[in-house]
This record gives C-alpha cells, sequence and structure tokens, in this order.
C-alpha cells in the first residue's frame, strides 16, 4: 500500500507544481504581451529608477550578447535536461519542486519569446535594470537550488 501513497503524493505534487508553473509563465506571457503592444507606455514609481518600460532584449541575463540562433538550438536541450533530471528524483522535496518548476518555466516563457521574436521582452525597471517575470522566476529557482543544496550538506 506504501508505494500507492508515495504515487499519489508525487502526482499531487507534480500537479501542483504543473499548475505554479502555468500560472507564472501565462502570467509572464501576458505581461509580454502588453508590454509589446503598448510599447509607449512607461511608468515609473521613483523616476528613472523602478517602473514599467519596455525593453526588447536580444542578449541573456543583464545583456549578455549571446546569438539567437545558439540560443534557439540550446535551450530545449537545457530544459530537457534540466526536466529529466528533476523527474529522476525519487522524493523530492518541496523546495526542489519549488525551484526546478520556477526555472523552467521562466526558461520555456523566455524560449517563447526568442522563438516568435527573436528577443526577450523586459518590463520590470529596477535601478540600472530591465527585466521580466521569467527571469525572476529563473532567479528565485536558482536560489532555491542553493538553499536546498545547502540543508542537504548540513
Amino acid at each position: 500500500m506504501k508505494p500507492k501513497k508515495n504515487i499519489y503524493k508525487k502526482n499531487i505534487v507534480l500537479l501542483g507544481g504543473f499548475l505554479f508553473f502555468a500560472f507564472f509563465a501565462f502570467l509572464d506571457q501576458w505581461l509580454k504581451f502588453f508590454a509589446r503592444t503598448h510599447r509607449e507606455y512607461t511608468h515609473y514609481i521613483i523616476e528613472p529608477w523602478i517602473g514599467w518600460e519596455y525593453l526588447g532584449n536580444g542578449g541573456v541575463a543583464f545583456g549578455i550578447p549571446v546569438p539567437n540562433t545558439l540560443l534557439l538550438i540550446v535551450t530545449p536541450f537545457i530544459l530537457l535536461f534540466l526536466s529529466r533530471f528533476f523527474l529522476q528524483h525519487k522524493k523530492p522535496s518541496t523546495t526542489l519542486c519549488a525551484a526546478y518548476i520556477l526555472i523552467l518555466g521562466g526558461a520555456l516563457s523566455n524560449f517563447i519569446d526568442r522563438l516568435l521574436f527573436g528577443i526577450t521582452i523586459d518590463y520590470f525597471r529596477i535601478l540600472t535594470s530591465v527585466f521580466n517575470v521569467a527571469d525572476i522566476m529563473i532567479v528565485v529557482g536558482a536560489g532555491l537550488l542553493i538553499v536546498e543544496e545547502y540543508k542537504k550538506k548540513k
């Protein structure tokens, strides 16, 4: 009986994770759609440091230039590798699930932009950077992976 209970628990965690993934990926794509269709709209809470501003980013993190063709080839392999690595965990913790789901959701959302537009669409300005929800998902997910590794070593 115990193995079935573990399978159900893992399926519930995966379903919850998928819904979490879908919500944030949809939110990011919706905000990108708004930013793309309202490029002239800018709004600052503290001008010019914090606010909403459209930016078509041809690079990767921090605007580092990487050819789009290379990213279109490499990203699906990274997504598949991370998915497989995640699914191989026998008993993933909630932190580990959240980490992988955030990273995969963010990477997939940015990949969709690159596939459709050849750039990622960024819209949140904080200080000198402009980024999007997908970028936040990737950074938070990576942070959670670090936390998980730290907890394992303790």
